[in-house]
């Protein structure tokens, strides 16, 4: 079934909910021709971007493996770690430990840490570094997050870890930051007048400013008297804000989302979620229509161990407008390798009181029960300059309605084949059969009107800031293309437009989101 609700795009105003918000946004699209398969180029593009590490970064890694592999002996951890300082003009007392630069000042120490400056005190003995003027400072501390930070009137005592820092501007992980004054602690960063954002640019597209914010490293940014803005505006405060940035967080966008199409009109949206319990997360996805009006999602989910279990309600819509309304609707999956054979299977099962929707007025309603088991081998990779990638999996479910006490059973089956040429063409071309379709099923949601599908397109890179996608879909029995989709993306500083033409429906669909940049 395809995911409606996992519409991507930003842009615009939402403040009805108030609850603590998650980061990140995945890429993932809508599609009646299968382009959903290259989704992956999106978002790993993006994870790319995010982590590309600077000429400063991977200069410093060099030289601080440089430093280990001259040393005479193993670091005695009791002792300061070996530090090496470099400037035009240079005084060091062997028995204080105190130590002045002046000209072209770098102090690299062997755990991945450098400072930069014009001129520069401390001692050497007691770990610490002190600069008056602007500083520049890297931290690529294994295990510890990356920092680049610009600022003025830096004291750090690199052994403790610990020192502030005055008008400071920079990255931490993957957030850009600004503050009037920073503290540093092992465990922790503190950022007093500031705001953090995932655009770099002099005045970000977006940010979220606080008088107080608290990063823990691998864990969550917390904002005290938060301020969202859209360049220099204000779209609304809250006391306090909340971004998940564990291991585990859950990939959602900061800001509303936005977008128009032909059937929806213009429509806006947010998510908001947050963990109440360990492996449970609430979210609330608030989505407004100027065609339909209010159609939320709500929902708790819980993970463990390979068991996915979910409670939702709200409205759902799929790539062929078709709507349902659930209230609610329980599913449970559970997905395991299948001993120690290349497969994976998984259990599915779904209950929910489902209504169809349709021109904003309810219309039948029945209890949607599905069951059935889906086997998958592991990819098949096939050898050449650019490896040809074969994934398939073969499935038979059972889908009763109360309603009309129908029931479709039955397999269904695929088969998918692509192939990247570098980074500027990929390939792909796949079959599908279905047994359930829109002419035996209750509801249209998720299902096309023919079972049998062979599908085909590609992903062309045209600029380094523009990339096309089309697709095509073939109903093999009657031999007619039935869908065919363009899709063109482009970057702009810190956000990306998409458009999409559905040209068989004669339909267009812009949205537009702010990502990492």
């Amino acid at each position: 079934m395809r995911n409606f609700w996992k519409i991507w795009s930003v842009a615009g105003v939402l403040a009805a909910m108030f609850m603590p918000m998650k980061a990140e946004a995945i890429y993932q699209s809508t599609s009646d021709t299968y382009t959903t398969v290259l989704d992956y180029i999106e978002n790993n593009r993006r994870l790319y971007r995010e982590r590309k590490l600077t000429e400063d970064q991977l200069q410093l890694m060099e030289d601080a493996k440089e430093m280990t592999r001259n040393l005479r002996q193993p670091v005695d951890p009791s002792k300061p770690k070996p530090m090496m300082l470099e400037g035009d003009d240079m005084y060091y007392d062997q028995t204080t430990g105190d130590v002045y630069a002046r000209g072209d000042v770098r102090a690299t120490s062997i755990d991945y840490r450098r400072f930069e400056t014009e001129e520069a005190r401390g001692n050497l003995k007691k770990e610490e570094i002190q600069v008056d003027g602007k500083a520049h400072m890297l931290q690529m501390t294994p295990g510890q997050e990356r920092i680049t930070m610009d600022g003025y009137r830096l004291v750090y005592h690199y052994g403790k870890q610990t020192g502030r820092m005055e008008e400071g501007r920079g990255k931490i992980g993957n957030y850009y930051v600004y503050g009037r004054r920073f503290e540093f602690y092992p465990d922790k960063v503190y950022v007093y007048d500031g705001w953090q954002s995932r655009c770099n640019a002099k005045t970000p597209d977006y940010r979220v400013s606080g008088d107080l914010i608290e990063i823990y490293p691998g864990n969550e940014i917390l904002i005290y008297q938060a301020r969202f803005w859209i360049k220099d505006k204000i779209l609304y405060t809250r006391d306090y804000y909340r971004i998940d940035i564990g291991p585990d967080k859950k990939n959602m966008p900061q800001f509303p989302r936005a977008g128009y199409n032909n059937d929806d009109g213009f429509w806006i949206a947010q998510n908001f979620g947050f963990s109440p319990l360990r492996r449970v997360y609430a979210f609330a996805d608030l989505k407004y229509f100027s065609k339909h009006g209010y159609r939320p999602v709500y929902g708790l989910h819980w993970a463990n161990g390979g068991n996915t279990v979910k409670l939702e309600w709200g409205y759902y819509e799929d790539s062929n407008e078709n709507w349902v309304k659930k209230e609610p609707t329980f599913i449970y999956q559970y997905s395991h390798q299948l001993g120690k054979w290349p497969f994976t299977y998984s259990l599915n099962f779904e209950e929910g009181r489902w209504t169809r929707v349709r021109k904003n007025v309810p219309g039948l309603t029945s209890t949607h029960i599905y069951y059935g088991v889906t086997l998958s081998p592991y990819a098949i990779k096939l050898g050449g300059s650019y490896d040809w990638r074969i994934t398939s999996s073969v499935s038979y479910g059972i889908t009763t309605e109360s309603y009309n006490h129908s029931k479709v059973k039955g397999f269904s089956y695929s088969a998918m084949m692509l192939k990247d040429f570098g980074e500027a063409l990929t390939l792909y071309a796949g079959y599908n059969y279905s047994k359930s379709t829109t002419m035996n099923s209750l509801f249209a949601y998720g299902l096309d009107s023919y079972g049998h599908q062979f599908h085909f397109g590609a992903s062309i890179r045209l600029t380094p800031k523009d990339r096309l996608v089309v697709g095509r879909s073939i109903d093999v029995r009657k031999g007619e293309v039935r869908d065919i989709d363009y899709y063109w993306f482009h970057d702009f500083h810190c956000a990306e437009l998409i458009v999409r033409r559905r040209s068989k429906r004669d339909k267009w669909e812009v949205s537009l989101e702010f990502q990492p940049w």
